[in-house]
């Protein structure tokens, strides 16, 4: 609970009044919201991280390559000079100069082409490293979609074999009723019962943590406005991984 009230910018303590009594599980959306890669790429914060540093590295090359050009600039100064402060109001105690300064790289072409080369295989990993964490985003996305659809799944199964555990329940109850059977088949029946609710409860669960997963793999919130329907709808192709990102990371000149 500290944890959360720390995750959520508030001192620790804050959310033990909304965490302290035990809840229903949040209602178990059947279809979940997977967007494009571009609203991908906005949300999480270790993508955004990784293409702020290519933006960096990129700026780096243009800085190295504006480094073997002249610099020209324009300075001037201005001020005054007298051997006594009665000549201060004097015109003839003021000075000034100006005039242009011109900065010509001719004897450090060899640590400008080192610069340049240095800047361009550091943009080089920023783009290797800005495809590596997409491609990473995009797997954790379809590995929690592909978890979510099994134990969804699995999940459905556990409600049928309960279902059918029920029906065998009620029927031994009554052959029980009727002097068919002893009462030892209820007890059966009624164990497996229990244990098949014990499963689908602990399967509920699975269901929950695996949405939890998709959305912090997408980058996103819970959305509580979801109802919850009988048939699920989950999209489970990963979006395409862009084109340019391929060129970027050509390693060729």
């Amino acid at each position: 609970m500290n944890a959360l009230s720390v995750l959520t910018g508030e001192a620790p303590g804050a959310v033990d009044d909304q965490l302290r009594d035990s809840k229903p599980l949040p209602p178990i959306p059947s279809v979940l919201d997977v967007g494009v890669p571009s609203a991908l790429a906005r949300r999480r914060p270790d993508i955004r991280q990784s293409e702020a540093s290519l933006h960096a590295a990129t700026a780096g090359v243009g800085v190295a390559v504006a480094q073997f050009y002249p610099d020209i600039s324009l300075t001037g100064d201005i001020g005054m000079r007298a051997l006594d402060a009665s000549y201060l109001t004097n015109w003839a105690s003021h000075f000034y100069s100006a005039g242009p300064a011109i900065s010509l790289p001719i004897f450090s072409g060899g640590r400008l082409t080192a610069n340049l080369t240095l800047a361009r295989a550091e943009q080089q990993a920023a783009v290797l490293n800005y495809r590596a964490t997409v491609l990473n985003a995009l797997r954790e996305v379809e590995d929690a979609l592909v978890a979510y659809r099994t134990d969804r799944v699995a999940r459905d199964l556990l409600q049928d074999a309960l279902n059918s555990a029920q029906v065998t329940w009620e029927l031994s109850q009554n052959q029980y009723d009727h002097g068919l059977t002893s009462y030892i088949s209820v007890l059966d029946a009624e164990r497996t019962v229990l244990s098949d609710r014990q499963a689908l409860v602990q399967s509920n669960v699975q269901l929950v943590n695996d949405i939890v997963a998709i959305y912090r793999a997408l980058g996103g919130g819970w959305e509580q406005t979801l109802e919850q329907l009988p048939a699920p709808d989950v999209s489970t192709s990963p979006p395409p991984m862009p084109a340019a990102l391929d060129r970027l990371a050509d390693p060729r000149p």
